[in-house]
């Protein structure tokens, strides 16, 4: 029997959708996000900056170095840091900063038992080549951190050569600076108006082929203390569904917020009590791992242990947590999956460090929580000036 007439048309039109769909074109991709120009960047600046236009093109130039878009979203974020950190002062003054010094100076030398005080004499008692002022009157008159930085590196450059009094004291200077420098008793470790960590700032220009005065000397300026800080804050790749999560590692460190979730979840699993601070290891002041075995590595260890995961698998794993990478490693892997069998549902991505700030600049105490929250609060008025 033959087909009726609709039957076969029917057909048809089927036949005809189908080869349509198998060669219909496939969707566009969506738009690049729209980036911001210079004369929008300085509108969304608060309203007390001067040169607003310098601010402006220093900033959406340090977002492209950083790789990036100067999208919305982006100027405002480096605009809230910078807020937050100096009030747009590139380089700012630290108020009480020569007691700050001497205090900061008391303290890392007291290692040295009996020898601290005579080897802080030696040292303040020096002068730079040409200069008619000890460093210890030097001291009294620092304003801002540039002061600071170059006051440190004057001691540094006049003691190369002659050893800060007796043997004993160069001997047990030598001792405790370890690897360091006479720089690193500094006791303000961040700077510029976005307020970058200086060995960050050092690490970043060495790999540019600048020597670490230059590195030093950039970073009070307005460009270059916006394009470290910039860096610091937008050049890696996190998963984040909140701003408030990259501010939070701008102050606890990269991936902090990311890493905090997975010590939550951790500790969940293995029953051993942690502090979600966003560190598994214990760094030094050079980025490196201490070989000391902190909580958040003895909980990661007896899950590995209960999953199979070896320590040498989970010890190596640990040590990509300031990486992207952390997140392709076995220990990742199966703590996430071992949560999601749990509970049913995928565990939370980031979550805000728990970290007690402790800085000489600050009145009162600190968590990286309050940072993140004034942060956010800055930059959603900057959204609002920037649509």
């Amino acid at each position: 029997m033959r087909p009726s007439v609709r039957a076969r048309r029917r057909a048809l039109v089927a036949t005809l959708l189908v080869a349509g769909c198998a060669h219909a074109p496939a969707a566009p991709p969506p738009p690049p996000p729209r980036t911001v120009t210079v004369e929008e960047t300085a509108r969304a600046l608060p309203d007390k900056v001067k040169d607003r236009q310098g601010w402006a093109d220093d900033i959406l130039v340090a977002i492209r170095l950083a790789g990036k878009e100067p999208t919305a979203e982006r100027a405002c974020a480096v605009i809230a840091v910078i807020g937050q950190e100096s009030g747009f002062v590139p380089d700012p003054r630290v108020p009480e900063l020569p007691r700050i010094v001497r205090a900061g100076l008391v303290e890392k030398l007291a290692p040295l038992g009996p020898l601290a005080e005579p080897a802080l004499a030696a040292i303040l008692e020096g002068k730079a080549p040409g200069s008619a002022e000890t460093f210890s009157q030097r001291i009294d008159e620092l304003m801002t951190e540039r002061d600071l930085d170059r006051l440190f590196r004057d001691i540094a450059a006049a003691y190369r050569a002659q050893a800060p009094g007796t043997f004993a004291v160069a001997s047990a200077l030598s001792l405790l600076l370890g690897k360091g420098s006479f720089e690193d008793l500094n006791p303000v470790t961040t700077a510029g108006s976005m307020q970058v960590k200086v060995s960050f700032a050092r690490a970043l220009g060495g790999d540019e082929g600048l020597d670490d005065d230059a590195v030093r000397e950039l970073l009070y300026t307005r460009g270059g203390g916006v394009r470290f800080g910039t860096a610091r804050l937008l050049a890696y790749a996190a998963s984040y569904d909140d701003v408030s999560y990259r501010f939070a590692d701008y102050n606890a460190g990269v991936y902090a917020s990311r890493n905090a979730a997975f010590q939550s979840a951790l500790a969940e699993l293995t029953g051993i009590p942690l502090v979600p601070d966003g560190d598994l290891l214990a760094w030094d002041k050079d980025g490196d791992a201490k070989s000391v075995e902190t909580q958040s590595l003895r909980a990661l260890r007896a899950f590995g242990k209960a999953h199979g995961l070896s320590s040498w698998t989970v010890d190596g794993d640990a040590k990509k947590e300031k990486a992207a990478a952390f997140e392709d490693t076995k220990s990742w892997r199966a703590v996430r999956q071992a949560w999601q069998e749990l509970h049913g549902a995928a565990p939370r991505y980031a979550r805000v460090p728990e970290v007690a700030l402790s800085s000489p600049k600050l009145k009162k105490p600190r968590t990286t929580a309050w940072f993140a929250s004034s942060v956010k609060a800055r930059y959603q008025a900057c959204r609002q000036r920037l649509p």
